[in-house]
């Protein structure tokens, strides 16, 4: 009960930590990104507000990061540094590691407030990333803070790990954390996941498809071919396609209450964006399109269930003579992954969970796909994903719920004292 005590006391620390990271603008601008000033601000908290050791730097920094088998190309990170606290153990306990990601998504369209200036309305905090993820984060670094203050002393080693570019598939401030060499027993991975449990994750891959004909005016019996025909064929598939892939149940035993898998064109464009007027037809057609897959799903089964199915949609529709698009891959491919089915800290957060929230845990697979695979697929340090409740990731007022963000900070408390061990 001293934890909880010490929570309803510090219910504003906990409140004004998340504010304070929300207030540093950390979109993920695809190939670079402004995090440093955040990840000061954060290091500083770690290291003299918390007394633990820390490790600020670049992800070019880390020995073996561009030759580790996740790194993906393309990034700058001269301004981009990662933060790695550690509380040491006594020792003879499991170590344990809380990984999250200090970028956040653009802002999108629709706001209503500043997404930088934090608002508390109710029980709810709102800004950007709020839910996804500096809420998590937070409430991470203070349970340390209140295990701390308590006097409590783990056995194992305790480590936070604040990284950059996670956003749009990066994943490689996670990949730079492993070749860095800190690993632990087991990690959470602080995502909003509105305090279920997840031991696995989707995986998903964002294709351009582009269709391309021929513009101009028939006036002496040229073909034209207008390939935004073809895209809205391809736009009318892929609505079917989300259905019928929601018709099935997911794989057991994480994904079996599962019945969609999102299928998201984020952006369509043909023709001379910049003229006033167009008088002809696009050369080309461009469909930005996510889709998502199951853990054990590869990009090359995914891109051929795609467009195998719109070859079939074409011939159902006596369309078959148009062609199929070329697929361009926009970010990485993110493999679904998760850990094995009897991995102790899944019963363990579960336990923790129905004991601090008063019901039942929900022991599920997350729906979405994340950096958890880095761990999972390509590290030594099996990682569940386990974070607050809220709402509104990557979209306008997105918020965190505070009873849930304490709520969390008390079952990230226990769970150190229960996996770690303390003196």
């Amino acid at each position: 009960m001293r934890i909880r005590e010490w929570i309803d006391a510090n219910r504003d620390g906990i409140v004004g930590l998340a504010a304070d990271l929300i207030r540093f603008d950390t979109v993920n601008r695809v190939t670079d990104g402004t995090e440093k000033a955040s990840q000061q601000y954060l290091a500083t908290v770690l290291e003299e507000g918390l007394g633990l050791e820390v490790d600020l730097f670049s992800p070019e920094e880390a020995e073996g990061f561009r030759d580790h088998p996740a790194y993906y190309p393309g990034k700058e990170y001269s301004e981009r540094p990662n933060v790695v606290a550690r509380w040491p153990g006594t020792g003879g306990g499991r170590s344990l590691l809380f990984s999250s990601h200090i970028d956040t998504a653009p802002v999108a369209p629709g706001w209503e407030r500043d997404p930088w200036t934090p608002v508390v309305e109710g029980d709810r905090l709102y800004g950007l990333g709020a839910f996804d993820m500096k809420g998590g984060l937070a409430a991470s670094v203070m349970a340390v803070r209140c295990l701390r203050e308590l006097g409590y002393r783990p056995q194992g080693d305790v480590l936070i790990e604040s990284v950059v570019d996670e956003e749009y598939g990066g994943a490689n401030g996670t990949v730079a954390c492993r070749a860095r060499g800190y690993e632990a027993d087991a990690a959470i991975v602080p995502e909003p996941t509105n305090l279920a449990v997840c031991p696995a994750t989707r995986g998903g891959a964002m294709w351009r498809a582009t269709f391309r004909g021929s513009v101009g005016m028939s006036f002496s019996g040229e073909t034209i071919r207008n390939p935004a025909y073809e895209a809205g064929a391809f736009l009318c598939y892929l609505e079917t396609f989300e259905k019928r892939r929601a018709e099935a149940r997911g794989p057991e035993p994480w994904y079996g209450h599962d019945r969609s898998l999102p299928v998201i064109v984020t952006r369509v464009e043909a023709g001379d964006m910049r003229a006033e007027l167009n008088d002809s037809g696009p050369a080309e057609c461009h469909i930005d399109v996510w889709v998502e897959c199951y853990p054990g799903t590869t990009e090359e089964a995914l891109r051929a269930e795609l467009l195998e199915g719109f070859r079939a949609y074409l011939e159902e529709r006596g369309l078959g003579h148009r062609g199929l698009p070329d697929i361009r891959k926009l970010i990485r491919f993110l493999p679904g992954a998760e850990v094995a089915h009897d991995m102790p800290l899944i019963r363990l957060l579960a336990e923790e969970t129905a004991k601090v929230a008063g019901r039942p845990a929900l022991v599920q697979g997350a729906p979405f796909a994340c950096d958890a695979f880095v761990f999972n697929i390509y590290g030594r340090t099996p990682a569940i994903v386990f974070g607050p409740p809220g709402g509104n990731a990557h979209a306008p007022d997105e918020y965190v719920d505070i009873p849930g963000l304490c709520q969390l900070v008390e079952i990230y408390a226990r769970a150190i004292v229960e996996w770690c061990g303390t003196e």
